[in-house]
């Protein structure tokens, strides 16, 4: 009886751990955040943007960037990034941005989800978009 117990216990960990990956956070490198992640607000019902960005994030140190905006209108940037081996800090060197909006440290990572806060910034209601990012991976 007590082994049958051990056994569906052990069942039960192996079942919650295949399903519950998704949210599990990840280490912060290049390799785990390849691939097109769409900033999503969602979370964030105060916060009302007009527009949005997609991230296509590739092996070579490139990443792709999709802006679409309702009044400006949709436009695409291809440039570097890298991601720190250490600080969890990603700096994407955006076309003619000051250099104090290119680094944000990615704060959460799983599969799924992604967050980024702009160095030297704290997160605030009022500063989502600019400063604080969410993003979902898509799929």
């Amino acid at each position: 009886m007590v082994k049958d117990m051990k056994k569906l216990l052990f069942v039960l960990l192996c079942i919650s751990l295949c399903f519950g990956c998704s949210k599990m956070e990840l280490e912060v490198s290049s390799e785990n955040i390849l691939g097109v992640w769409a900033d999503d607000y969602s979370a964030y019902p105060s916060y009302a943007p007009e527009g949005g960005e997609m991230y296509t994030f590739k092996d070579d140190g490139h990443v792709d960037i999709h802006y679409y905006d309702v009044f400006a209108g949709d436009h695409d940037v291809t440039t570097t990034y890298t991601v720190g081996d250490s600080d969890n800090v990603i700096f994407i060197n955006y076309p003619n941005v000051d250099e104090s909006f290119k680094s944000y440290k990615i704060v959460k990572l799983t599969n799924d989800e992604m967050e980024w806060q702009r160095v030297g910034t704290n997160f605030s209601k009022r500063t989502v978009g600019s400063d604080f990012k969410h993003f979902v991976r898509s799929k």
